[in-house]
């Protein structure tokens, strides 16, 4: 049986060494990141943790003056401070460096592995 990922992989080390390993996902999906991402290349992996934490930092900064009832988020955030979906197009336009041809490989990769994952100041939850 998969092991059941559970944002264990803090590095993008750590997500290089694992993109082969067979990870129940949500929905009972059961497959390597690779096979979700239709790409094995470390290079990208290691791109896409960049831009996580780029993103991390981001979600969790705007939590000091974030409100829902404002809509002002650069991440495109809505909901309350401690569980927030953001939008993808608002947030790659906020943190990312990146050409946009590489916009749906590594925001998909972001989304995998953390969708659902708490942070310092609440849970990050991705909307379209």
């Amino acid at each position: 049986m998969a092991k059941e990922y559970n944002y264990e992989w803090m590095t993008a080390e750590e997500v290089v060494a694992n993109i082969n390993t067979p990870i129940k996902w949500a929905k009972n999906t059961i497959c390597p990141i690779a096979q979700l991402t239709g790409t094995a290349d470390p290079e990208t992996y290691r791109k896409a943790h960049s831009l996580w934490l780029k993103l991390k930092d981001a979600f969790n900064a705007e939590a000091v003056t974030y409100d829902p009832k404002v809509y002002d988020s650069r991440l495109g955030s809505v909901g309350e401070v401690g569980r927030r979906e953001v939008l993808r197009s608002a947030w790659w336009d906020a943190v990312s460096e990146y050409p946009e041809e590489d916009y749906d490989t590594l925001t998909a990769i972001v989304e995998i592995l953390h969708h659902g994952e708490t942070l310092e100041t609440g849970k990050i939850l991705f909307g379209s």
